[in-house]
């Protein structure tokens, strides 16, 4: 009986152990099968992680701090692949293993900045052609840097842009800074908005002077009103104008520009601006007013040639036959008058004459000082009895000069007779002789006389044009001829009411004369 129950009892405990031997089993089972199943699904997910990382547009890289280095643990994505890259060139690395040393020496102040704990560290760099932009974040535990992650986008299409812009910008900065014309952009009430920098080497004005300025406030007052009318005509009809206007200078001289605008149409076909762009063409209106004045010249010269040979045959003969009954009559006081006249009437006819062929000049060396105190001489009686003082100021040294000593008579007498007759009231006429820096001499002769007005000025010089009651006007057209023909210049400038100054400048050395044809 006990020998039953104690197998009995054993096979109940075997039972027991087994129970709990297959519970045991299963369970341990269950868990083998769940650790399995984590890291099946820890390794997809690692290898979900790599895919994604690789086959994102741009670059995820993490770097850690080894001693004084900086070894990268992990960089993968399409961008490193551009740049001719792969991770394992990158993995286990530090920057000078694939980065130029300057490139590198660059990107590792980025590196410490992260490292030091400085958030979203951001940088430019470049490889292999490829540009890209790069963050920098720190990864902390318990409060330390122990690793920084780093992800980059792809900027090579920016950067072309930008340089392309950028050369656009210098080329374009290199044309405006270099060129001589004028360039503004005007908005639609006439306002500058613009200025280009030739404005300063072209009327000495810093461009921001012009800013915000009507233009026809910067226009002559006397052309004002026809770059109004052109522009406004422009903004109703939207097509380009071309206007000629004058605008001042840094030396207050008005020069002359010829200017061409061109509307700006933007959305809705609206004007927006107006681009203008002139060019100085004084120098051309100088050489248009020359062109001008040698057309005339030449007219007259062929009228005068004419009109002398016509009158000077008669009138020798009138001469001839006055001179006669001059010494057959008791009274010839009517004669003597008679015969000034036509001696006035034969220098006419001589100056005629002077303009209608070329005069060349018969070249000698001459002490000007000398040739100025004869002048003076003779225009000296005159002057005392108008109460006027010649004062001479010349350089003692003055070199001898080779000229055609009677031709510069002639022109000292010219000007210096102009200067007496312009003071009415007396005064004092200065002649400053002086060597300027060229090989040149310039006489200065400077009266204080009534002046002459700016648009008056301008046509002294032409033929029959005189600010004298009984003048010809020929008198400074000759001297002006046999300046040039010396090969000098002959300059006037002049103040109502405080008098003119008349320069002439000739060359010193020796040349052979010039001819000057009408």
């Amino acid at each position: 009986m006990e020998l039953i129950i104690g197998f009995i009892l054993a096979i109940v405990v075997v039972f027991i152990l087994v129970f709990f031997w297959t519970r045991i089993k299963k369970k341990f089972s269950r868990e083998l099968s769940n650790q399995r199943w984590k890291e099946e699904s820890l390794k997809t997910y690692n290898q979900e992680l790599v895919d994604t990382i690789r086959l994102q547009q741009g670059m995820i890289f993490k770097f850690i701090k080894d001693g004084d280095r900086f070894i990268h643990t992990l960089c993968d994505g399409r961008l490193l692949y551009r740049m001719d890259l792969f991770p394992e060139k990158i993995i286990g690395n530090e920057l000078c293993d694939f980065l130029p040393h300057l490139d590198a020496e660059t990107v590792i102040q980025y590196y410490w900045r992260a490292w030091q704990g400085e958030d979203n560290v951001t940088y430019e760099g470049g490889i292999n052609g490829v540009y890209y932009l790069a963050s920098l974040r720190p990864i902390r535990k318990k409060g330390e840097v122990v690793e920084i992650i780093g992800s980059c986008v792809d900027i090579t299409e920016r950067k072309r842009v930008e340089n392309a812009l950028k050369l656009s910008e210098d080329n374009y900065r290199l044309i405006t800074e270099n060129m001589l014309d004028l360039v503004g952009l005007w908005d639609i009430d006439g306002r500058v908005i613009y200025a280009s920098p030739s404005h300063e080497k072209v009327l000495g004005f810093d461009p921001k002077k012009y800013i915000g300025v009507s233009a026809f406030d910067l226009v002559h007052p006397d052309d004002s009103l026809r770059v109004y009318e052109q522009f406004f005509q422009m903004i109703s009809t939207k097509l380009p104008f071309q206007v000629e206007f004058r605008c001042e200078n840094a030396d207050g001289e008005w020069v002359y520009v010829e200017a061409q605008g061109t509307p700006v149409i933007g959305e809705s076909d609206k004007l927006e601006h107006i681009v203008v762009v002139g060019r100085n063409i004084s120098e051309r209106k100088k050489v248009d007013e020359f062109i001008r004045k040698t057309e005339k010249l030449s007219l007259v010269g062929q009228l005068a040639a004419g009109v002398a040979h016509e009158i000077r045959n008669p009138l020798t003969s009138i001469k001839g036959f006055l001179q006669l009954m001059q010494m057959e009559i008791d009274k010839p006081n009517y004669l003597e008058i008679m015969l000034s006249e036509i001696d006035s009437i034969e220098k006419i006819i001589q100056e005629f004459l002077s303009l209608s062929k070329p005069q060349a000049s018969k070249l000698a060396p001459t002490d000007i000082n000398e040739l100025l105190q004869y002048v003076i001489t003779l225009i000296n009686t005159r002057a005392k009895l108008k109460n006027i003082a010649i004062v001479q100021e010349s350089d003692s040294e003055l070199p001898i000069i080779h000229c055609d000593e009677h031709q510069i008579k002639q022109v000292f007498v010219n000007i210096l007779q102009n200067a007496v007759e312009a003071m009415e009231n007396g005064g004092v006429i200065q002649i400053q002789t002086m060597r300027s820096e060229s090989d040149n001499i310039r006489f200065r002769i400077i009266d204080q006389g009534c002046g002459i007005s700016e648009d008056r000025i301008k046509s002294i010089g032409e033929p029959f044009y005189s600010t004298k009651e009984k003048g010809t006007g020929l008198g400074l057209m000759i001297s002006h001829k046999i300046v040039q023909e010396h090969g000098g210049t002959l300059s006037l400038e002049s103040t109502i009411n405080k008098g003119t100054i008349v320069d002439v400048i000739l060359p010193i050395g020796k040349s052979e004369p010039v001819l000057v044809t009408p």
